[in-house]
């Protein structure tokens, strides 16, 4: 079989099970096993497939076909510039959270200074691990409850040679942390609400990890809970920036203002919804 023939069938399989952009996710799975770059446009659509190529190629269309999301077949993604692993145990990166970051460094005025950062609830590592490349003297921890999800950002942090400029706890946001000890904390907190999961599309309801995206019933119920802590171990000139669901920014506004932070800034993402919100304690 020639990888022209691949990719029609590739794209034929792909369409009968609804998948988006069929053709492209065909030519994604054909050049992941055949080790060419996606981005290659000199890409031989003439040249021959053999028999277990073939095979491994049919096997990964069936799971994409089924609704596994790419990044989890290769258990690899890109996030702000950088590959990093991804499994089952964690969420696979959003451009949202890209902005969360993006916008973070915007703020950080000086990059050369010994910030200490806290990612609360780090997951795959993807936020601390992009933010600590760009701060090369800042020192980071990263909590979460999940030891599945911490052998996750550890094997991103090792990547990237970061190990030595990190600490990973096993607890719930930043209990068990020293009071005052933070300049700057990120969290993406679960925030969509429980009766909404249902709605969610197939390749995040039957894959990704629910426990990381429910919010409780209003969506709002683990950023509620965290934010005691955080102000507990938060210095007094740090910053705290929180991604943030549709439709949440005056509630979430309020009830920081209540949890005693001042709320500096709230930014939109690209598609226009208020999903960043950035603080400090008063």
């Amino acid at each position: 079989m020639k990888v022209s023939r691949a990719l029609i069938e590739g794209k034929e399989l792909l369409m009968k099970a609804e998948i988006y952009q069929p053709l492209r996710e065909s030519k994604l799975i054909i050049c992941y096993v055949l080790d060419v770059n996606i981005n290659n446009s000199l890409l031989d659509i003439e040249k021959k497939i053999t028999s277990s190529q073939k095979k491994r190629i049919l096997s990964l269309l069936i799971r994409r076909s089924r609704g596994e999301p790419y990044a989890y077949i290769t258990k690899s993604v890109l996030f702000f510039g950088f590959t990093f692993y991804i499994n089952r145990n964690v969420l696979i990166p959003r451009p949202e959270t890209e902005e969360l970051v993006e916008t973070l460094l915007k703020i950080i005025k000086f990059k050369n200074k010994k910030y200490k950062l806290l990612d609360m609830g780090i997951g795959s590592g993807v936020i601390l691990a992009s933010l600590l490349m760009h701060l090369p003297k800042a020192y980071g921890i990263g909590t979460d409850i999940s030891l599945k999800a911490l052998k996750v950002s550890k094997i991103n942090l090792n990547n990237l040679k970061l190990n030595d400029r990190t600490r990973l706890v096993n607890t719930n946001w930043s209990e068990c942390l020293k009071d005052n000890s933070f300049d700057i904390i990120v969290c993406n907190p679960p925030y969509i609400a429980n009766n909404h999961i249902k709605n969610l599309h197939r390749e995040v309801k039957n894959f990704e990890p629910l426990k990381a995206l429910k919010g409780g019933a209003s969506g709002l119920e683990s950023f509620i809970s965290l934010l005691p802590s955080a102000r507990r171990v938060i210095k007094n000139n740090g910053l705290i920036i929180f991604e943030i669901g549709f439709d949440q920014a005056k509630i979430a506004k309020k009830v920081l203002e209540e949890k005693k932070f001042n709320v500096q800034e709230i930014v939109k993402d690209l598609s226009g919804i208020e999903r960043i919100l950035i603080a400090k304690p008063n």
